[in-house]
């Protein structure tokens, strides 16, 4: 992870490239306020406060190949995390930066 200074106090930090599988998996975001990412496929997405990566493919955000800003939920005293799967057969590459 590399973390680039931005103004006062604020800073993106970029991830390592991550693979997205059938299998759920999360990244902790409750340190920063937008998660910017780059898929080069359709992958369902949510935040949760729970450290489990679980995703719901009826019900979750499912975002198509290309780039997307989300801006990350807070809750007072919890944890955040970013969850996502792919929707189809294939892995998906997501290119992925916090602030």
């Amino acid at each position: 992870m590399t973390q680039i200074p931005q103004g006062n106090n604020m800073f993106w930090s970029v991830q390592s490239v991550i693979t997205v599988g059938s299998s759920a998996a999360q990244t902790n975001v409750s340190d920063f306020n937008l998660a910017t990412m780059h898929l080069n496929g359709e992958a369902y997405v949510n935040f949760s406060s729970s450290s489990t990566a679980a995703v719901s493919t009826a019900n979750d955000i499912k975002l198509a190949a290309g780039l997307h800003s989300v801006t990350v939920p807070k809750q007072v005293g919890n944890s955040q995390y970013l969850n996502y799967a792919r929707v189809g057969g294939t892995d998906v590459t997501m290119r992925l930066v916090l602030s």
